[in-house]
């Protein structure tokens, strides 16, 4: 059918213009589950009884108007080439009139009819079209705290669902999820880690080609106690040096980026009482990223220097690195003899005499008995709770075993279970073994008193075998006084099992 006979055709029609059962529109794919999807290809077909001058024909939007007149699909349909996107083909003989749409769009939601010669028209159809959205998601917002994240982001028109994701910071795989709203929280993550999220926009249509998914770095919360300080050394060189430099690292928390809000150094001498001021210099609360701390002390003496790592979770966690130092009573170095230059001399050259050499004698020894093991000074063995506790083991000059072959151990009364060395430095006792001073030393910052008991340190190295035993108690004072002895702490041990 030419398109004359189509502008013929909806002149005859005017007169005729109302519905026939006779005339069948249907399309593909069906609406009965929800719109068509984009990109997809319809085709809206009209079939009628075939009779004389019965002609077919097409027509589009509220006006009905022809697919040759209208002005979206007039000029591609007048081509009559089925490559176009747009493409009307009818046979009167048979009653039948196909139009094809390629790659729909929201462009062709439109109302859709049949109109046949001298039988009228047929009922409408509107085509309901689905593309993705048309933009993006913005103001993607990420809130962590210690193992979980909080996302947030504006809602996009056109969208029923969202999929966002998370995914750690080097890694290769994504954990996503799909949602409704515009708001996700995951759980589980690793705290003190960095990590990257994503969302994007969709609808049954899908992600639209070219809209890049909203991105987001993120760190979670950091709930670790720091670790000890490290390298911690006196800088002292002088024999009679009072004022004294202590430094220390922090490398093992930038290591792992642990958080470090605070450093409390302190020094107190050995031996000395409590309520001498050279006993306990002020103690000194320093920054974070502080790595040395000078202290004034009173007199010769040996001096434990104390440096404590803080955070908001280091309470009831040892953070404390210990070293020990000596003032000496000298005043100054041992002086050595003044070198001279000796005065040339004059020797009257004589002819050596030829001597037979007498064979040399070597004194062969029996092996010393090395001597049992130094126990060191003594520091509260009745100290208050929360006051520090050190205990020292000093090898002797001739022996040939080094700090490091000094064991400890530790034991609640008599019949009580005995912790050895490592079980004591899982439970947070430091023990510093110093083989340029040639001791080994156990350090508790803070004792409580369920830590009363033995403390026994030993060497066991043929042919040498000594041992110190120290005893503490700790005692409370105030009211309701109490004191914890040997004998009463074997009740403990229930309890100080527990805190190791």
């Amino acid at each position: 059918m030419t398109q004359v006979m189509f502008h013929v055709l909806l002149f005859l029609s005017a007169f005729a213009c109302f519905y026939s059962n006779d005339i069948v529109l249907t399309v593909s794919p069906s609406m009965d589950d929800g719109p068509i999807v984009w990109k997809q290809t319809v085709t809206i077909s009209c079939n009628w009884t075939p009779g004389n001058r019965m002609y077919g024909d097409m027509v589009v939007g509220e006006t009905s108007e022809s697919l040759y007149s209208d002005g979206q699909y007039g000029e591609i349909v007048s081509l009559e080439d089925p490559e176009q996107r747009i493409y009307f083909v009818s046979d009167d003989d048979i009653g039948e009139g196909t139009l094809v749409i390629k790659d729909v769009t929201s462009a062709d939601a439109r109302q859709f009819g049949c109109m046949v010669s001298r039988k009228g028209n047929s009922n409408n159809i509107n085509l309901e079209i689905i593309e993705p959205p048309m933009a993006g998601v913005v103001n993607f917002v990420a809130v962590p705290e210690f193992t979980t994240v909080d996302l947030t982001w504006d809602v996009v028109e056109g969208a029923s669902s969202y999929n966002v994701g998370w995914q750690a910071v080097g890694a290769a795989d994504w954990t996503t999820v799909d949602v409704a709203t515009n708001s996700h929280r995951f759980e589980g993550l690793s705290v003190a880690s960095n990590f990257v999220a994503k969302v994007d926009a969709s609808n049954a249509a899908g992600i639209r080609e070219g809209i890049e998914p909203a991105e987001t770095s993120f760190t979670t919360k950091d709930n670790r106690p720091p670790h000890p300080v490290g390298g911690l050394a006196v800088g002292a060189s002088d024999y009679n040096q009072t004022s004294i430099t202590i430094s220390w690292d922090l490398a093992d928390n930038e290591a792992e980026e642990r958080i470090v809000l605070g450093i409390f150094a302190t020094v107190v001498k050995e031996g000395a009482d409590d309520a001498s001021p050279e006993a306990s210099p002020a103690p000194q609360e320093l920054g974070g990223d502080v790595t040395t701390a000078t202290f004034d002390l009173g007199g010769p003496g040996t001096y434990i220097f104390s440096v404590q790592t803080t955070n908001d979770f280091s309470e009831g966690v040892v953070t404390t690195q210990t070293v020990t130092h000596e003032v000496k009573e000298t005043t100054e170095a041992p002086t050595v003899p003044a070198t001279t230059t000796p005065k040339p001399t004059t020797k009257k050259i004589t002819t050596p005499k030829i001597t037979t050499p007498k064979p040399i004698t070597v004194a062969v020894t029996e092996p010393q008995e090395p001597k049992n093991m130094d126990c060191g000074p003594i520091q509260n063995l009745e100290p208050l709770p929360g006051k520090p506790l050190q205990l020292s083991c000093i090898v002797p000059e001739d022996v040939n075993y080094e700090a490091e072959a000094i064991t400890w151990s530790y034991k609640v009364g008599d019949e009580g279970q005995t912790l050895d060395q490592e079980a004591l430095i899982i439970s947070g006792v430091n023990i510093v073994a110093n083989n340029t001073l040639k001791s080994s030393t156990l350090n508790i910052g803070e004792i409580i008193e369920t830590q009363a008991g033995t403390y026994k340190c030993s060497i066991e190295s043929s042919p040498h075998s000594s041992e110190c035993e120290y005893i503490v108690a700790v005692t409370r004072t105030g009211s309701g006084a109490l004191q914890t002895s040997v004998s009463t702490a074997v009740s403990l041990v229930i309890v100080l099992l527990a805190f190791f």
